[in-house]
């Protein structure tokens, strides 16, 4: 009996070994390419999380002008991030809240003459796919214009600008977001009231939209020397 005692005390510690050095091996390992990628992925798609509102609006935008010439639209305000139910149409919020839309993030500008208004809004998405299912049911080119709410700003070039005075509306893809734009006249003019469009005055828009789309997009490297990655 005492000889069985001793062998089941050395099996039982040689399983201990075993599992205490797979564990370790676990905890030791390089991460898989797989792991790397879904980090990577990770990090762009919470990028709209952990960067300052400020840095993803910046207070001023370049542009070029109808003419070519070289301006600066100039931030009036920043929303707080908001529910896609709150910074679009409805009909339009079904569409992203069904496709994934996590949260909007609202900034409106005004170009050099302070003539004409935008607004820029990112939709975070999980991923890439989720924001491109949103966008190809997205109509940006409907008429009366239907999608991103305008963002008024009180005591700014941007307090007149309101849903009815939406001129134009665009739409693209960066990664895991839909940035959509929306442009009227700083006045508030109604669309309607108009005449017919015109797209010259806004012609900045698709700039702008870029400015801010294209960094929230860029890939994340994954390093495992730095704080912020656990491998």
């Amino acid at each position: 009996m005492t000889a069985a005692v001793v062998v089941l005390a050395i099996a039982c510690l040689a399983a201990a070994i075993t599992a205490a050095a797979q564990a370790h091996a676990k905890l030791i390992r390089k991460p898989t390419p797989a792991e790397l990628s879904a980090a990577a992925a990770a990090g762009v798609a919470s990028r709209w999380a952990r960067e300052p509102a400020g840095q993803i609006f910046p207070a001023t935008l370049p542009y070029y002008s109808d003419l070519r010439d070289r301006e600066s639209a100039g931030r009036a305000g920043i929303s707080p991030a908001g529910s896609c139910a709150a910074a679009l149409d409805a009909a339009v919020a079904t569409i992203a809240r069904r496709d994934g839309c996590q949260t909007v993030l609202r900034a409106s500008y005004a170009d050099q003459l302070n003539g004409v208004v935008y607004t820029i809004g990112v939709l975070a998405f999980s991923s890439a796919a989720q924001a491109a299912a949103f966008l190809a049911h997205y109509q940006p080119g409907q008429s009366p214009v239907r999608g991103l709410r305008a963002a008024p700003f009180p005591g700014t070039a941007a307090a007149s600008f309101n849903d009815a005075a939406r001129q134009v509306a665009l739409s693209r893809q960066d990664g895991p977001y839909a940035v959509l734009t929306v442009a009227g006249y700083a006045d508030g003019a109604p669309a309607a009231a108009t005449g017919q469009p015109r797209s010259t005055p806004f012609y900045a828009a698709g700039e702008l939209a870029e400015d801010v789309g294209t960094p929230l997009g860029q890939p994340v490297t994954v390093t495992c020397e730095r704080p912020e990655w656990s491998c």
